[in-house]
């Protein structure tokens, strides 16, 4: 793993398209340590990253954006002074806030820290890891001041899908616990089942995710990468050397290439967690954070 410290010339950027219930993202490093694991095999930031120029292997390398923190501040006032003053931050688009190497340099709690006098009006973490839990204190402080929401990836119940796949950076059982502690400390929680893999027990996943979750969200690839019919994703190889789509062909879960899973999943997934709790690719990713905006709106007088 190649981890090398840069300073970026700003950090909030302004976002839509997939994410247009946001306007801007956050991306505390560039890469991802995480790209060689599981979740690295349909990966859908690689192929926006390799759209502006980069031609490193994914998963392979980590950039450190050593002056986020300061970045933060000066981006910050710059757009509060602006005629488009809103910050509906999502974070982040196509790095991981919570890579392994945030224990050492602290970039994401740095911002974080910074938000606590400079609050956006909406804040998701998206992760693949348990270690929001790292900095849980900050964010439940963080939560009173504005509407947060920590999302983390749980694309299956299953904790390993053998060969030829890749093991999970972290394990399934470890991300639903991490989601249950910091909903016991008040916060938000939403279960990430993007992109859907393959599950094993529907029903007694489902039955996880309402345990771990305020909410979750279902996505698959063929609706969710960003592009016309999945197309990103059936032509980017990745991490095992074929296509997502195809090494579950091979493997024998053809079946959950098709949007008839997706279907069946969110039908049981709503059965157990009721209709309002669980929400579908960009809606759901949408609905998430929003009706966190809705909670804090001032009662309507009598």
């Amino acid at each position: 793993m190649l981890v090398t410290e840069v300073t970026c010339r700003g950090i909030i950027n302004r976002t839509g398209g997939f994410l247009s219930g946001f306007t801007h993202t956050i991306n505390p490093y560039g890469g991802c340590s995480l790209g060689a694991t599981l979740c690295g095999v349909p990966d859908y930031a690689p192929a926006v990253v390799s759209a502006f120029g980069e031609k490193r292997e994914w998963g392979r390398w980590l950039d450190v954006k050593v002056n986020a923190p300061e970045a933060y501040d000066a981006d910050y006032d710059r757009i509060r002074k602006s005629r488009s003053p809103a910050l509906r931050l999502f974070m982040s688009s196509v790095t991981d806030p919570y890579v392994p190497q945030e224990r050492r340099y602290r970039i994401t709690a740095g911002i974080l820290e910074r938000m606590a006098k400079r609050p956006p009006d909406l804040l998701a973490i998206q992760t693949h890891t348990p270690n929001p839990l790292w900095d849980a204190e900050l964010l439940a402080d963080l939560s009173v001041k504005f509407p947060l929401s920590i999302q983390i990836t749980v694309e299956t119940d299953r904790e390993e899908m053998g060969a030829p796949f890749p093991g999970h950076a972290y394990s399934v059982a470890k991300r639903l616990e991490a989601l249950a502690l910091l909903r016991e400390r008040g916060l938000e929680t939403v279960g990430v089942v993007s992109p859907l893999w393959p599950i094993d027990d529907i029903e007694g996943f489902a039955r996880r995710l309402d345990a771990a979750c305020g909410y979750v969200v279902v996505d698959h690839w063929l609706i969710g990468d960003g592009s016309r019919d999945g197309a990103r994703t059936r032509t980017r190889s990745g991490a095992c050397g074929a296509p997502f789509p195809v090494l579950l062909e091979r493997e024998g879960f053809g079946e959950w290439n098709h949007l008839s899973a997706l279907d069946r999943v969110v039908g049981v997934f709503r059965g157990v967690l009721g209709e309002h709790r669980v929400g579908v690719s960009r809606e759901g990713f949408h609905e998430a954070a929003h009706r966190l905006l809705r909670d804090r709106l001032p009662a309507p007088s009598k």
